[in-house]
């Protein structure tokens, strides 16, 4: 019978070297079974498409609107009435939620709407706190108070300028 002597000079004869790489290994064949399990449950969902958004209710008994795809679609109503109506491009979406975001989706928004806007938050008594324009699309961000209205559109491979209008209200 062994010793605590005995298994104490055993362990210290062992390479700390060794002691390591049987950890890694160890570690390694649970961090590879993990992976299977993840890959497995992934597919089960494989091909299938998720449901469309549902509208659900917010605490005063609303609905979160979401309108997506299709035609027809116009600057939300819940927009409040000081941020200027984009009105460039195509609005292919608009929705709000019970956080107080408002936001417009739109596409084959032109290059110049970039200073367009600016000037229209501008004369809507809008601060502008960032406004940035590349090749590949434009950024402008305006604040009044802590309220706040983000314009953000990227080249897309058959949309032009795509993106959004967002407000936000963090005043709450």
């Amino acid at each position: 019978m062994k010793t605590k002597d005995d298994i104490c000079e055993t362990q210290a004869t062992v390479s700390e070297p060794t002691r390591r790489r049987s950890l890694l290994d160890g570690g390694f064949h649970a961090l590879a079974a993990t992976l299977c399990c993840v890959s497995v449950v992934m597919s089960v969902g494989c091909g299938k498409r998720p449901p469309p958004p549902a509208a659900r209710p917010n605490n005063a008994g609303e609905k979160n609107q979401v309108s997506q795809g299709g035609e027809n679609f116009q600057w939300p109503a819940k927009m409040p009435a000081d941020v200027p109506k984009f009105t460039f491009g195509t609005i292919t979406g608009a929705s709000d939620n019970i956080m107080g975001n408002v936001q417009a989706a739109y596409k084959n928004v032109p290059a110049d709407a970039f200073d367009k806007y600016q000037s229209d938050l501008k004369g809507a008594g809008w601060t502008i706190a960032n406004a940035r324009q590349t090749p590949d699309g434009f950024e402008i961000d305006a604040a009044k108070g802590k309220r706040g209205v983000v314009a953000m559109f990227i080249a897309s491979k058959n949309d032009g300028l795509k993106g959004a209008v967002t407000y936000n209200d963090h005043s709450g």
